[in-house]
Parts: structure tokens; sequence; C-alpha cells
């Protein structure tokens, strides 16, 4: 920086000094007054030394003058220092200016006698010139007069040859030089043309009008060059025709044309769940509804779109260059004629991108809007006022809307129709070889379809959005929050169908071939819902986080668009709802049976027992249908024991009971000790409840377990307790009640196969059932235990 400073302060130094050398101009000086007995003024004409150093010697101090001594000293030093230098710089500067300044006064030398020559010369020119004017300034206007005579006849000569030569150029269709010829005569025309040149141009009009239906027809030809119909345009415009007609006529060629390549496309069809309704209520074959669900009507969107543009994208676009370049300045026509086209291209677009029945292709969904963002594209470069790309992001916003909601109501529909259940195909031996289990196939492939077939729709539409992720920029968020509702909208709507199932199931409850079917159906339904809230949403919601970043379009105050949270509760509130049904049903059926079979005999007239009842075969069989049932769908669970001692289980009790019936009957027996029987028995009675006080206490109504032990336990028990409560409504004889003895001891091993968490509970129900009938009964005498046994063991010899 200093290095600087000192080249500044060096250069201003030179300037001044070469200014004070060759002076400056005294009126480019700004005329402010300086004193001239200060510093400032040292450079004035009319400085005064002598009066600035007796100002210096009088107004400062001798250590001022001394210091201004050293300081003028060593400027004086430096200022000859700086004119040495500038001497010494510009040298050679002075030397070739002094040569140059020698150059010049040689040349200038001979330029005077030059300059007297050529004066000489310019004046002889003069002269010669005035001559020349002078001889023939007496013809001139004859001259001129002439001339302008052989004009007119030459004008007239060609006003009078002109249908002539446009005949001619009819003819050869050379339509330039017929406009040319016409238009050239058109002023002589339209000045004489009602009084000595009537003829002729009543005759050239003629001739014009075919030659201009001759150009109207270029203009229209496809078939010519763009030059030439360019060419016939700029004709047309020589002769004054309306530009407006031109294009109204262009247009009335070309979009009739163009309307009719946009008529290709083929009429709506109905959509898929509108026509899988009437089967998913009603039917019960679930080939029907895979077989309609794979029907599909009409071309893909992709095949649609190709048609749909293979003719008029073309078209259009050789229509308007082919416009533009004949009328360049009629853009706005060309746009409004555009938009009216536009609308009903897109209307057919729409048809185009329509999902048709069955299951919707991303792919060719995908292949469509690339081919529609591509042809719009080229179009919008034509029309760039158009407003195509609103149009297309219109368009393809609706279709993707469409095919979303088709993927989904699709997944609807196939999740509906795998919930039919198939019935066991015996073999031609008539053993049942297949579907021995289609609870559980049905179960598995609508698990299969709900999960798998969810994922798939989620990578389908993830990569929809990844490849047409430019048409989707500008409501990407919509798009997201859409796939999401999408979700929210199928769970819900499943959860309401499933309970439209059951609520179905109980309506129809006394028709028994549907009873069984949609029992098992109600089953399968809980189970579905608990894997719907266990398995389908969780990963369902992480493979939406992973794919779907974004959504909230609504705004953060919105509610989401899907909540996984909800699905999971209304799932597990229907699961419980559905599994409670399923046991109620058929606990309630397996009660019919038990009722009637304890209300319709008549037991104070019962017969000796000789065997066990048809209804506890009944009993069993039912209870073992249902048991195949849960077998196939639900797990075993935990297997508890509950093993009660003698003083207080089943056996104990059942030895109590005898004992106590055994002494009454000895005491009826003998009449003159009914006093102290009676004491006995009703101490022995007194036993018994006692004993009851130290059995287990058996909970009825306990929670209910997603698994094979907890259903079935709640099914017998609540069964057996019916049973208890109708044998507290009868009065037996001792027959009857030594029935009931027997039907209980073979339902008791039978029934505790059924239970594997609390076998002890069959045991403890039927107890209470054999003493509710000894209660019951006006003669209970209990049956012996080896006469029970022998029974027990010739019924089952019966059934193997």
């Amino acid at each position: 920086m200093a290095g600087t400073e000192e080249m500044d302060e060096k250069a201003k130094r030179m300037r001044a000094l070469l200014s004070s050398f060759y002076g400056e101009d005294a009126g480019s000086q700004p005329a402010t007054p300086v004193r001239r007995d200060t510093l400032q003024g040292i450079n004035l004409p009319d400085f005064d030394s002598d009066r600035y150093m007796q100002s210096l010697l009088r107004r400062t101090p001798l250590e001022g003058l001394l210091q201004k001594h050293v300081e003028m000293a060593a400027e004086i030093k430096n200022l000859d220092s700086d004119m040495q230098m500038l001497v010494y710089e510009n040298y050679n500067k002075f030397i070739s200016a002094t040569d140059t300044i020698r150059r010049m006064k040689e040349n200038v030398a001979g330029i005077e006698s030059n300059m007297d020559q050529l004066l000489e010369t310019v004046t002889a020119v003069r002269a010669k010139s005035d001559g020349i004017n002078a001889s023939l300034c007496a013809r001139r206007e004859r001259i001129e007069e002439l001339n302008g005579t052989r004009s007119l006849l030459r004008k007239v000569q060609f006003i009078f040859d002109l249908p002539k030569r446009l005949r001619v150029c009819l003819k050869s269709q050379e339509y330039g030089k017929a406009v040319k010829y016409y238009m050239g005569a058109l002023p002589i025309l339209k000045t004489y043309g009602k009084t000595s040149f009537a003829a002729c141009r009543e005759e050239s009009e003629e001739i014009i009008d075919s030659i201009s239906q001759k150009l109207q027809v270029q203009v229209a030809d496809d078939k010519l060059s763009l030059e030439t119909r360019a060419e016939a345009v700029r004709l047309l415009q020589q002769l004054e025709f309306p530009v407006e007609k031109m294009v109204e006529n262009y247009f009335a060629t070309h979009w009739p044309r163009l309307m009719a390549a946009l008529q290709v496309v083929e009429p709506e069809t109905p959509g898929l769940v509108g026509r899988l309704q009437g089967w998913l209520w009603f039917g019960t074959k679930k080939v029907e509804v895979e077989k309609l669900a794979d029907e599909s009507d009409g071309a893909s969107p992709q095949k649609s779109m190709e048609v749909l543009n293979k003719d008029f994208i073309g078209d259009f676009t050789h229509t308007a260059v082919t416009y533009r370049a004949l009328f360049p300045d009629e853009e706005n026509r060309l746009t409004e004629a555009a938009l009216k086209l536009f609308h009903e291209y897109f209307a057919n677009v729409q048809k185009s991108l329509k999902p048709k029945t069955g299951k919707p292709s991303i792919v060719e969904l995908t292949a469509a809007l690339n081919i529609l963002s591509q042809d719009t594209g080229n179009m919008q470069k034509l029309v760039p006022e158009a407003g195509l790309p609103e149009m297309t992001e219109k368009a393809v916003e609706t279709a993707i809307h469409q095919h979303v909601v088709a993927m989904f109501s699709d997944l609807y529909a196939r999740i509906i129709g795998s919930l039919v259940i198939d019935e066991p195909t015996p073999s031609k031996e008539g053993e049942e070889t297949k579907n021995l289990k289609p609870l559980r196939a049905a179960l598995d492939n609508a698990k299969r379809v709900i999960l798998f077939d969810s994922v798939e729709i989620l990578r389908d539409l993830r990569d929809l959005l990844e490849k047409c992720g430019d048409l989707l920029e500008g409501w990407k968020d919509a798009y997201i929050d859409l796939v999401q509702a999408s979700f929210q909208e199928l769970f819900t709507n499943l959860n309401d169908h499933f309970l439209h199932l059951c609520s179905n199931s109980q309506d129809q409850v006394n028709a028994p071939k549907f009873q069984t079917a949609s029992q098992g159906l109600v089953l399968m339904l809980a189970l579905l819902s608990v894997y719907i809230q266990q398995t389908a949403v969780p990963k369902i919601t992480e493979v939406v986080g992973a794919s779907f970043v974004g959504g909230g379009a609504m705004g953060f105050e919105a509610r989401p668009a899907f909540v996984p949270s909800e699905i999971c509760r209304l799932f597990y509130s229907s699961g419980e709802k559905f599994l409670h049904e399923y046991i109620d049903t058929q606990a309630r059926k397996v009660s019919t049976l038990i009722r009637k079979s304890v209300e319709t005999p008549n037991w104070l007239k019962y017969k000796e027992p000789r065997d066990v009842r048809m209804f506890a075969d009944l009993l069993l069989q039912e209870v073992n249908r249902v048991q195949l049932e849960v077998e196939q769908v639900l797990d075993q669970g935990s297997t508890r024991s509950h093993r009660r001692t003698d003083s207080s289980g089943s056996a104990g009790s059942s030895r109590s009971n005898a004992a106590s019936m055994r002494d009454s009957t000895g005491m009826r027996d003998s009449g003159s000790h009914r006093t102290s029987i009676t004491a006995r028995a009703r101490s022995r009675l007194l036993e018994r409840d006692v004993a009851k006080l130290f059995k287990q206490k058996i909970e009825l109504f306990t929670k209910v377990e997603f698994t094979q032990s907890s259903v079935m336990s709640t099914i017998i028990k609540m069964c057996l307790k019916t049973f208890q409560e109708c044998v507290r409504l009868q009065t037996f004889n001792r027959s009857g009640y030594n029935q009931i003895q027997v039907d209980a001891l073979y339902l008791r091993d039978n029934l505790r196969e059924k239970v594997f968490d609390n076998e002890t509970v069959v045991d403890s129900l039927l107890d209470e059932v054999c003493q509710a009938a000894a209660e019951r009964c006006i003669d209970p005498i209990p049956m012996e235990a080896a006469i029970l046994d022998r029974l027990i063991e010739a019924k089952r010899a019966k059934g193997s």
C-alpha cells in the first residue's frame, strides 16, 4: 500500500510539472479567490513573494520557520529530481515529436501546387457542362412529353391485353404472374373501370375470381408443398381476400378430420365393484366370484392411448405446423380453435385412461401417462397459449385417482371373494380326500390376499410415484394422502362387511345348511380380524411409512389420512365380537338339542334305562363338528390340569351322593325307624353341601382366548350349564334319575377329551347335573356302579 501511494504522489507531481511547463487554460480554472500572501497562491502569475515572506515571518515562530525551511529544502530537492526524471522518461517522445513536425513541413510544401491544378481542371469541366445544358435546353421538354405519352400508351395497351394475359396465366397455372399483372393494372381499372375499360375490368375480375378459387383450393390441399400453399396465401392476401375467411375455410377442412380421429375410444364400461355386488352378498361358490373378477372388458389404458394418439397427434401436429406457416399472424385463432379441440381430446383421454374391469395395471397406466405427457409436450410447443400443461396435470390426477380407487376396489372384491368356504369334495370311492380343511384353506387364502396383495398394490403405487414423479410433482402430498386414505377406507369397509356377514348369520340361524357354513365363516372372520390387527396393519403401516413419505396436503390440523391405531381398535373389537358370537351360536345350537332332550320325555313315567339316549350321541356329534372347525384354525393353547382330591372331587361327591340315596332308601323300607332315617338322610345331605364348599369353583363366564382349549371349554361349560338348568325344571322318578346318571357318565369321558386346560370342569358340571336330578327326583336311588359300567361298556361296544 505504501508503494502505491508513493507512485500516485509521484504521478501527481509529474502532472503538476507538465502543467506548469505547458501552462493551463485560464478559462478552465474555477474562479476561486486565493490570497496572494498564502502558500496556496504560489502558482498564480501575480504571486507576491515579498509579501508572502513578510507574512510568514510575522505569523510563524522561529521553530516553525526552521521546520518550514527544512520542508521547503526537501520539496525543492524532490522537484529537481522529478524534473530530471521527467526529462529522462520523455526524451524519446520529444525526439519523435520533433521528427514528425519536420516530416509534416516537408509534405505540406507540394500540396499547394496540386490544389492549383485541381482548381483549373474543375473550372474547365464546369464550363463544358454549362455549354451542353444550354444546347439541350430547347429539346428537353419535348422529349419528356414524348416519353410520358409513350408510357401512357404502353399502359393502355397493357390494360387492353390484361384479360388475355390473365387467361394465359390461368391456363399455365402461373398465378403469381396473374396477380402481379392484375395488381399493376388495378389503379387504372379503379379509376377508369366504369368508362373506357369497363369490359376489360369485368373480364379481368372474372378471371381473377377463378384464380382466387384455385388459390383457395391450393391452400386447403395437403398434398401440395408448404411453400406452394404459403405462396397461395400470400397471393390471396395481395388480392385483398379476407384472412379470416381463409382461416375459417382452413379449419372447416381440417377440424372435422381431427374430431373424427377422437371418436376411436370405446364407450365406458361398468366398474368392477358394481358388477360384483350381487355375487358378494348372496353367492355361495367361490368359483363364480373369481371368474367374474378375472373378466376384463375393453382395451388397456396404454393401448387406448396409442390408438387415440396414433392418428390424432400426427394429424394435429401437421395441421398446426401448416397453419403457423400459412398464417403466422393468426396465432390467436389457432389457440381458440385448439382449445375446443383439446377439451374434446382430454375428454377422450379420460375415457382411455379410465380403468376397465379387472385388476388395474400400473405398468400400463405408467406407459399411457408417459405417452400422454410426451404427446402433449409436443403439442404445447405448437400452441403454447392453450394451457396444455394444466389440462394434462388435471387428466393425470383424475386418471391416477381413478386407478387407485379401482385398485383398492379390486382388492376389496378379492378379499371378499376369498371369504367363501368350499365344502369338502369326496373322491370316487366316497372318501373325502380334497379340501379336508376348507376353513383353514379359506383363512390362509384370505390372509394371503389381505397382506400380499396389499403390499403388491403399495409396490405398484410406489413405482408409479417414482416413474411419474414429474407428473405428480404438483400434488405428490395429495397422492400420498390418497393412498393412505384408501387403506383407511379399505379396512373400514372390510370391518363393516365383516359385521354385515355376521349379522346375516344371526338372521338366518334357523337355516340348517346356511348355519353350518356361516358359523365357520364367523370363526374365520374372528381370526381374520385378529390377523389384520396384529400382522397385516403393522406390516402395511411399515411399508407405507417407508415408501410414501410426506402427505398432509390438508394441513397439519387436519385428521391423518391413515390411522393404524383406529383400524387395530376396530378389528380388535370385531374379533372379540365374532368369537363370542361363534361361541354363543354354537352353544345355543347344542343347548337347543339338550333342552329338547330334557323337556320331551315324561320323566315321572320313565322306564328303567337300558342304554344311553340318542341325544348324547347327537350332542357329542355337534361338539365334534365344532371341534373340527376349531382345530382347523386355532392353536391348541396351554394345557393346564387342575386335579382335585377325593374329598373334594367328583368321585367323592358321587359316592357321598349315592350313599345318601341308599341310606334314605333303607330308611323308607323300615317304617318303624322313619324318624331316625330322615335325620341320617339330612346328615348325608349336609355332608354333601359341606363337600361342595371345598370344591373348586367353576368360573363359567371367563375371558375367551383364541385357542382351541378356551373356545371348547367355554362352549361345553355353557352347554352343561344349560343341561343343569333344564334338569332343575323337571321332576323325575327313579328311572328318569338313573337315565340322567347313565347319560352323564357317558358324556363325562367323551367331553373330558375336548377340554384341554381344565378336565375337572366336565366332572364338576356333570356332578351338578346329577345332583340337580337327585334333588328333583321323588325316589332318588342311584344306580349301582356295576350296572352303570355295564351299560356304558355296552354302548361303547355298540359304537365301535
